[in-house]
């Protein structure tokens, strides 16, 4: 996992190296081995957001977020908004919001180099943390459409989506459901129909619907496909502000990690930082501590 953090830091410094001077002014840290950018770049902003309240409803045993049914446990900054995992991903979100104007609407591709690493936990995740920020507008995109999963994960239908959005068969406006947070939308991958995945993100309708995105709500999340198997989310890419890279510890191979990483950055993508995850010492890096999803949903400290 070395190699992986040496990579990832010698993409970043090559794009901070050749940044402009109005470049965004906090990097997110990629392993431990780099919290010395926080004494390059300075201290994140204080967090001074109006924190939406939790919605009414039954409370779960062992957590304080309501009972929502058919909506995954694994989103543990809705269900168990104290806990230690919660935190670090309100931690994530901090950094972001810091390194961008607050009047700057943004987009964020949450990309890792295989199923498994935790991509989709935290794309949903960092939504709902977004969206504790009660004067902000926060939609979660699945953009992969090959197996797409957070409706699944948000207990809503899979389509329109995207896909209809990109095929003109169904407006944007259409395809966007409700979350149990007000201020918290969700665009399905949607239903392809057997058209070509490049054909319809490459396509002109792929990049006014990211930009509508971009002028409608304050903070947009992109769930993407797997990036050292598909091309996806190097065009994705294209259309955001960055990307958010997920390394899952002790599972993400090194050669996958790598091959990704390279693919994004010859793409000219930026690489905003990366969500460790498995790390046993979450003070020590900006990630999830494996303890695991489920200490929160037991309601353990």
């Amino acid at each position: 996992m070395g190699r992986i953090a040496q990579a990832l830091d010698r993409a970043e410094r090559e794009r901070w190296q050749n940044a402009p001077a109005s470049a965004p002014a906090l990097p997110l840290p990629l392993s431990k081995n780099l919290n010395k950018w926080a004494s390059w770049y300075g201290s994140a902003a204080a967090d001074t957001e109006t924190v939406a309240p939790t919605p009414p409803g039954p409370q779960r045993n062992g957590t304080d977020g309501p009972t929502q049914p058919g909506l995954a446990e694994d989103i543990v900054s809705y269900y168990a908004r104290s806990s230690l995992v919660s935190e670090q991903y309100r931690s994530l979100r901090t950094r972001l919001m810091a390194a961008g104007p607050a009047h700057d609407h943004r987009i964020y591709a949450v990309a890792s180099a295989m199923p498994g690493d935790g991509k989709t936990v935290t794309t949903v995740n960092l939504g709902f943390c977004f969206a504790e920020v009660a004067h902000l507008r926060v939609l979660l995109v699945d953009a992969d459409l090959r197996r797409g999963s957070l409706a699944k994960m948000l207990n809503s239908e899979s389509a329109p989506g995207l896909a209809d959005v990109l095929l003109d068969t169904a407006p944007l406006q259409q395809a966007l459901r409700p979350t149990p947070v007000p201020n918290l939308s969700f665009l399905p991958a949607g239903d392809t129909r057997g058209r070509s995945l490049a054909e319809l993100l490459s396509s002109p309708a792929a990049r006014a619907a990211f930009t509508r995105m971009q002028r409608e709500f304050h903070c947009t999340i992109v769930d993407t496909p797997s990036a050292a198997m598909f091309a996806d989310v190097e065009v994705i890419g294209q259309m955001t502000s960055g990307v958010i890279f997920v390394v899952r510890m002790h599972r993400t191979p090194e050669p996958l990690a790598k091959k990704a990483v390279r693919h994004i950055v010859h793409n000219n993508i930026p690489i905003l930082g990366a969500v460790v995850i498995g790390d046993n010492d979450p003070t020590g890096a900006f990630g999830c501590d494996e303890l695991d999803y489920r200490y929160a949903r037991e309601g353990r400290p």
